[in-house]
């Protein structure tokens, strides 16, 4: 299997819509993408959505592979993350918290 993994059609955690900036809205060549601040506004978290077909294939064994674009410049340092954790559990808002150094709160998912 070869097949690119979607950006996810929701927020990046619900409950921080508010904080989201959309990268590459009004660019019709890219996929918009739906990201959060973090390292304290210098990196972007996005979401994405895996297929239940590559779902299988990772749980098969499959690697997840990450294109970085640097348009000639230096590599930025780069993290996948994998969360199954709802975000209003205290450990995701002390990992936000972190990431913001800032007091947002997390409405509780409903």
């Amino acid at each position: 299997m070869f097949d690119i993994v979607e950006p996810h059609d929701g927020p990046v955690v619900v409950g921080l819509e508010k904080f989201e900036t959309v990268y590459a809205k009004d660019q019709p060549q890219y996929r918009p993408l739906r990201t959060l601040p973090g390292r304290k506004g210098d990196s972007a978290i996005a979401r994405f959505h895996f297929s239940d077909a590559q779902r299988k294939a990772i749980a098969d064994g499959a690697d997840i592979y990450l294109e970085l674009l640097h348009f000639g410049r230096p590599l930025a340092p780069s993290l996948i993350m994998v969360m199954s954790e709802p975000a209003n559990t205290d450990n995701f808002r002390s990992w936000w918290k972190a990431q913001t150094g800032g007091p947002y709160q997390v409405a509780d998912a409903k």
